[in-house]
């Protein structure tokens, strides 16, 4: 399991104020560049509110306004929610996530459940018949249910 993104990334420290005030979690940030300029790819994700199309409308334009501000490269910049179906990339998502129903991989077989509680060096997973003390470490794969 992945740590997290690399919080020295310059796109994220850019626009980390704005979605802290907003109450908004950044959950991904890709970057890809070429000679002609680049595409910026982030996942914005809240616990408390949705994230329809008004506000992320609002988000993308402020969000543009201030790499605009600050990049010295041309770039797409594209705004998205993590879908029903993400594949949980790294320890914080377990935390953002708690609550949720998953699919997780400890040994070859997928089992469904709920994050009941997300702790800094594991989480407590709950299916149907038992709970689970599981280590980040120990997890192969998990995706949103």
């Amino acid at each position: 399991m992945i740590k997290c993104f690399d919080k020295n990334n310059e796109v994220y420290n850019l626009i980390k104020n704005l979605t802290e005030r907003l109450n908004v979690e950044i959950l991904e940030i890709n970057i890809f560049r070429n000679k002609n300029g680049g595409k910026i790819q982030i996942v914005l994700y809240s616990k408390n509110f949705s994230l329809g199309i008004d506000l992320m409308t609002d988000l993308h334009k402020m969000i543009l306004l201030i790499l605009e501000a600050n990049l010295k490269y041309s770039f797409i910049l594209e705004l998205s929610t993590p879908g029903i179906d993400r594949r949980i990339k790294s320890d914080k998502e377990f935390q953002i996530f708690e609550g949720k129903k998953i699919k997780l991989m400890l040994d070859n077989e997928f089992e469904e459940g709920f994050i009941l509680e997300a702790k800094s060096k594991s989480f407590i997973f709950k299916t149907d018949s038992k709970e689970l003390n599981v280590f980040y470490s120990d997890v192969k794969k998990a995706r949103l249910v």
